[in-house]
């Protein structure tokens, strides 16, 4: 990998214009340009501080990716590796990006989470790796076993970096019209996936939660917007699950604290969420 940061550079001054990978369009300016060109409110701007060190951070990030995704080295993968990186900043992300990209190492290192499936009842969760196009390496996945059928619930896109979960993507899944209306009577699925999440989180060790409100490289927005209005009804339900600040309050967050789940909340799958003995 010695010329990545030739193959950098390459890909930070064809962002100014577009570069197109399965449909996502990563666009973003660098400082000197900004300051050239004027100011672009809607396009991120990168920062770099320090080359060297964002370089060497991005070889580790880039070997995680090949490893994971089982790529060849070759110039036009660790190129999509470095453009794809920034279609899941958000903005902050790109005045900060040393701390970015280590966040994305995290991600990767940290897989010991949901390692093996696990049965809840007749709801099965597991850890699904996902594309190189996808907002994070993991999903969380969850099925609802019926008789012969399956119900698959929203899965979710998640990172861990130290202490805290980051969530950036709920999915839902097509499901036959029949099971879903039983299942969807029934519950909440969106609250029932993330229940079950947060759930596992708390008992891995993890009790803080950052969920993506923005991603400027992609047509997230309204998905965003779902999970935090999710979340934001978890708050209301579970008495330990504390929404500690909203996005741009502190940053681009919603900032969620998580504490023991006591069987306590105003759900109808308190039962799902409680230690069994």
């Amino acid at each position: 990998m010695d010329k990545l940061e030739e193959i950098f550079d390459e890909v930070i001054e064809e962002a100014n214009d577009g570069i197109k990978y399965n449909g996502i369009n990563i666009k973003f300016h660098t400082l000197d340009k900004c300051i050239l060109n004027g100011a672009f409110s809607d396009i991120p701007v990168l920062i770099i501080r320090n080359k060297r060190e964002t370089i060497n951070k991005l070889k580790t990030y880039i070997d995680l990716v090949l490893k994971q995704k089982k790529l060849d080295p070759s110039r036009s993968n660790i190129k999509k590796c470095v453009a794809l990186l920034w279609s899941n900043a958000c903005f902050e992300d790109f005045s900060k990006p040393t701390v970015f990209i280590d966040n994305r190492i995290n991600f990767y290192i940290n897989d010991d989470f949901l390692k093996h499936e696990k049965e809840i009842d007749n709801i099965v969760i597991k850890k699904n790796i996902e594309s190189i196009y996808k907002e994070t390496p993991y999903a969380f996945k969850a099925y609802i076993k019926i008789d012969n059928d399956k119900y698959y619930l929203p899965s979710i896109n998640y990172g861990i970096s130290n202490d805290t979960c980051y969530i950036y993507k709920l999915t839902n899944h097509d499901n036959d019209i029949k099971l879903s209306r039983k299942i969807e009577s029934k519950y909440d699925v969106n609250l029932l996936t993330l229940s079950l999440l947060t759930k596992e989180l708390y008992n891995y060790g993890i009790g803080k939660i950052k969920v993506v409100s923005c991603l400027p490289m992609r047509d997230t927005n309204e998905s965003a917007k779902n999970i935090l209005d999710d979340f934001t009804s978890m708050g209301n339900l579970f008495n330990n699950i504390i929404i500690s600040s909203i996005p741009f309050e502190c940053d681009e967050y919603m900032n969620i604290d998580v504490y023991k789940f006591d069987g306590k909340s105003k759900t109808n799958f308190n039962e799902l969420l409680i230690d069994k003995e």
